[in-house]
């Protein structure tokens, strides 16, 4: 029997995903490639494991701020803390609310 995963082109060790991953603007599930010298390359792995971050979340980084002023992480913080706001304001009008199972009150 063939192997599934066979059909699809391998970029390196880069896992597939059956679905886009969500974003703070949407799913992000557009490839965006370029090509440097490897003197480059070198550096900017370099930077990336000095920050603690991978090198595709770095490019991601990199072209939200160029288009949004913003990095890609801001923007997820930001969404994160509007969400929790909004949560919080939700609460203030009707209480606390969850499902029974958990340990939430029912509004019957």
């Amino acid at each position: 029997m063939a192997d599934p995963q066979s059909q699809f082109p391998t970029d390196g060790d880069a896992p597939h995903f059956a679905r886009g991953i969500a974003g703070p603007l949407g799913k992000l599930d557009h490839d965006l490639k370029t090509k440097v010298d490897e003197h480059t390359h070198t550096l900017f792995l370099q930077q990336c494991a000095l920050r603690g971050i991978d090198p595709s979340g770095a490019l991601r980084d990199c072209v939200y701020l160029m288009v949004h002023s913003k990095s890609y992480r801001q923007m997820v913080v930001e969404k994160v803390s509007h969400d929790e706001k909004r949560i919080e304001a939700l609460t203030k009008l009707i209480g606390h609310f969850g499902a029974p199972e958990f340990g939430g009150t029912s509004h019957a």
